[in-house]
């Protein structure tokens, strides 16, 4: 659907072991927006942007993304998701240029094989993502053996190296020190005009980025804001 937006939740509920995680929810967010979800531990948030992508099933309500339910949806290679923690790897050392390049998976045809990192637009893509975040020198380093800080830059830059039109990240800065949000928050201005949203407890330096936020409490909505003075480039 053309003019759909990017995400939209219409009477959104999650239900887990019998009680209610998310309760009639509605929400739509619009192209070029920079949403944070904040409210306490517990409140929903990080199911609320997993539910949105499908990656959390809905026990009533209905969620779209670009006007399609995300089991229909088949136009991945638009969204970037950044999750909470970098997945181990079955305890096979991974390099950070190889957890980033692994975001081209979704660019890659399913009609033509090919090797990661393999053709020129995908090392120049894994390149800026990694410059963009700042990780250039640690390209070739142990993934898992970066500071959480790090990996979470390594995870914004898997999602920039897909080249998306929407990144989601869940909370992107739970346990990083003051340098790594700071240099999250400049690796984030770098995306004026895509779409974004975003979990977190507390905004701090991606304060300015944001253009509304909406607060949960008790998997319901009770607060959203139109954010002031925002700055998106």
């Amino acid at each position: 659907m053309k003019d759909a937006p990017p995400f939209a939740m219409t009477s959104g509920l999650v239900r887990r072991d019998g009680r209610d995680i998310l309760t009639g929810v509605d929400l739509r967010v619009e192209a070029g927006e920079v949403l944070a979800v904040l409210g306490p531990n517990g409140a929903g948030k990080s199911t609320l942007v997993k539910a949105l992508l499908g990656l959390v099933p809905l026990a009533g309500g209905r969620t779209e993304i670009y006007g399609a339910p995300p089991a229909r949806f088949r136009g991945w290679r638009r969204i970037g998701y950044v999750p909470q923690r970098l997945p181990m790897g079955g305890g096979v050392p991974v390099t950070v240029r190889e957890v980033v390049a692994s975001g081209r998976v979704a660019r890659t045809s399913r009609w033509r094989p090919a090797v990661l990192g393999d053709r020129a637009a995908d090392r120049a893509a894994v390149d800026r993502a990694l410059a963009t975040v700042g990780l250039t020198d640690r390209a070739r380093d142990s993934a898992h053996l970066l500071s959480g800080g790090q990996q979470q830059r390594v995870l914004i830059a898997r999602a920039l190296a897909g080249e998306p039109d929407v990144f989601v990240m869940d909370e992107p800065t739970a346990g990083v020190d003051a340098r790594n949000q700071a240099a999250l928050a400049t690796a984030l201005r770098g995306l004026a005009g895509k779409t974004v949203v975003l979990v977190a407890h507390e905004l701090g330096p991606l304060e300015p980025l944001i253009t509304r936020t909406i607060e949960l409490e008790r998997g319901r909505v009770v607060d959203g804001t139109a954010a002031r003075g925002a700055v998106t480039g």
